[in-house]
């Protein structure tokens, strides 16, 4: 029963990464978080936090997914913020919708080329 708890959707996970945000040092945000975002992934796929950052990407675009509480202490501060900054993204609209599946899509296709 327990661990279901600690299971939640994106909205739930949102408040997440801000509360272990709240006490870092803010970092400075990149023209176009989206595509250094896919970047990364592409770089690294096989990372947990690419893995995660893939899921987060999924799960703002089609509204879709769980995550475990825990899943954001996974995080570095830098990949952190990054999360917050898509998110915020997001929220606002920018960029347009197609290039959020775009992304999606990429970062899916890099982490099964890697294996995962």
């Amino acid at each position: 029963m327990a661990a279901s708890v600690d299971v939640m959707p994106m909205a739930g996970f949102q408040e997440v990464l801000q509360q272990s945000a709240q006490f870092l040092r803010p970092r400075t945000t990149t023209a176009n978080p989206l595509a250094e975002t896919v970047k990364t992934i592409e770089q690294n796929p096989a990372t947990t936090q690419s893995r995660l950052m893939t899921r987060i990407l999924a799960a703002l675009t089609y509204q879709e997914g769980e995550f475990r509480r825990a899943e954001a202490s996974s995080l570095d501060a830098d990949t952190l913020f990054r999360a917050l900054t898509l998110i915020n993204a997001y929220a606002s609209g920018t960029p347009a919708r197609e290039e959020w599946i775009r992304a999606v899509a990429s970062a899916k296709a890099a982490q099964l080329a890697a294996g995962g």
